[in-house]
């Protein structure tokens, strides 16, 4: 009896998602990848890269059947995406939503998602440094990619993200999700606020025509923002707590930058920096290589799984069937807003 090919879904078309769909294409296995996006352009933008099997715009379809789905919805939307999806997936199948913070996504998941469909966190790091990313297969070749779940996930859930990352050529890192919230807010949602606050600064300054003008890279570098309002303001909300804590720290160390520079001379300055710049460099350097030691290593293969060598989805999924709606039509389109 030939084994049945497994639907992977990926929701959200941009660069990871795109970037996935085209390793996973380039590490063919007994599955078929299905694409789906609010945005036209992005799905035949994917398509044409080669990155799905094939898109539909009815995101009831993409789903339908699937045993793994890859969606980076933002947070505010994950309640109304899971509730859409959670009877049209496969048995058993397992959600992975890839967003800024962990914790709030698996407290929604818990929330919205019926026994027996497993949810996992996670965030891939991006370790170029010194450019713009595009999508590729190979973007997340020795990738640090934090992985999230909540205490009760079951191992085989975990086993089927270990081999999703395989494929991807990822570093897992599993992590503790209020662990990994507590890191985001220092090293990615602050600057995300400095980078807002330090634009607003120039653009609302007198003279901002002027301003513009000699405006550079290291300007558009800080103030890089990479997501709508929606999708920041509801991450940023959602860890508010820690990030305070965060601001508070920062607000006494800008204190004492302001002190180096009321000094009578630029010594206490000199010092300051040079004391932060071989720090900088090592962790720039370190970046570039694409090498954090044991660090990346999953806590214990053991407990996530160990058959990363066997065929993806392999004897995971074998037997699983679709779960549907008994009162629901084939023919009904369902889009999905």
């Amino acid at each position: 009896m030939a084994e049945t090919t497994a639907r992977i879904t990926i929701v959200g078309l941009d660069l990871i998602g795109t970037s996935i769909g085209l390793s996973l294409r380039e590490n063919a296995g007994n599955y078929q990848v299905i694409g789906h996006d609010r945005e036209p352009s992005q799905m035949n933008e994917a398509k044409q890269l080669g990155a799905i099997d094939s898109t539909t715009w009815n995101l009831h379809s993409a789903c339908d059947g699937a045993s793994l789905v890859i969606a980076t919805e933002p947070l505010s939307e994950l309640p109304e995406f899971l509730q859409q999806i959670r009877e049209d997936v496969a048995e058993g199948a397992v959600i992975m939503g890839i967003g800024a913070v962990m914790q709030p996504a698996l407290e929604i998941a818990s929330d919205n998602l019926p026994e027996g469909i497993h949810f996992v966190a996670g965030r891939p790091v991006y370790v170029d440094v010194s450019s713009q990313p595009e999508p590729r297969s190979d973007l997340f070749k020795d990738c640090t990619f934090c992985i999230g779940a909540a205490t009760q996930t079951e191992s085989s859930a975990l086993e089927l993200v270990s081999n999703l990352l395989a494929r991807l050529g990822a570093k897992p890192l599993y992590i503790d999700p209020l662990e990994h919230d507590g890191i985001v807010a220092a090293v990615d949602q602050l600057p995300e606020i400095l980078a807002a606050a330090l634009f607003q600064g120039a653009y609302e300054a007198p003279g901002w025509n002027e301003s513009q003008k000699l405006a550079g890279r290291r300007f558009a570098l800080s103030t890089a923002l990479d997501a709508s309002a929606a999708e920041m303001a509801a991450a940023l909300f959602a860890n508010r707590d820690t990030i305070l804590q965060r601001m508070d720290l920062l607000s006494g160390l800008l204190e004492s930058w302001r002190g180096h520079l009321s000094a009578e001379d630029a010594k206490p300055l000199e010092e300051a920096l040079d004391g932060l710049m071989d720090g900088r460099a090592k962790w720039e350097r370190d970046a570039k290589l694409r090498d954090w030691d044991r660090l990346t290593e999953p806590t214990s293969r053991e407990d996530y799984g160990n058959s990363l060598g066997q065929m993806f989805f392999g004897s995971l999924l074998r037997g699983r069937a679709g779960r549907r709606d008994p009162g629901r039509s084939d023919k009904d389109p369902r889009a999905r807003r």
